[in-house]
């Protein structure tokens, strides 16, 4: 019984583990090749968390701050998720201080590449 347990358990891990690395995997790959300017661009002015292009929207709250500088001093693109999606911020600098708390964001989106143009970023009145 033990050994069948134990089999069942390798088996499962080892099919949930690919699965985790591809998603980060595919999510950077896609943020990678959009580029701003491919698609119509439109001013927006959205509220939501920064957040990082490994992790997404799981690091898009106030404990998942310290996680998303780590990801982003090692290369990862920074993002917005808001309104139930994520969108990647073009060159932005210093953006650490608006880690882990609710931001306003203000730029022009590419809608195809969901690439954002920052013209500024500011914590709102719940950040």
């Amino acid at each position: 019984m033990m050994k069948k347990l134990a089999a069942a358990f390798v088996v499962l891990s080892l099919a949930v583990l690919p699965a985790a690395v591809a998603c980060d995997k595919e999510h950077s790959t896609a943020t990678q090749s959009a580029e701003f300017g491919k698609g119509p661009v439109k001013d927006v002015v959205l509220t939501g968390y920064l957040t990082d292009s490994n992790c997404g929207a799981a690091n898009a709250h106030k404990d998942g701050a310290e996680c998303a500088k780590k990801c982003i001093k090692g290369g990862a693109k920074v993002q917005l998720v808001a309104d139930s999606k994520t969108y990647t911020l073009e060159k932005v600098d210093k953006v650490e201080k608006h880690l882990g708390h609710e931001v306003k964001v203000t730029g022009q989106l590419d809608e195809t590449a969901g690439i954002i143009r920052v013209v500024s970023i500011e914590a709102t009145a719940k950040g």
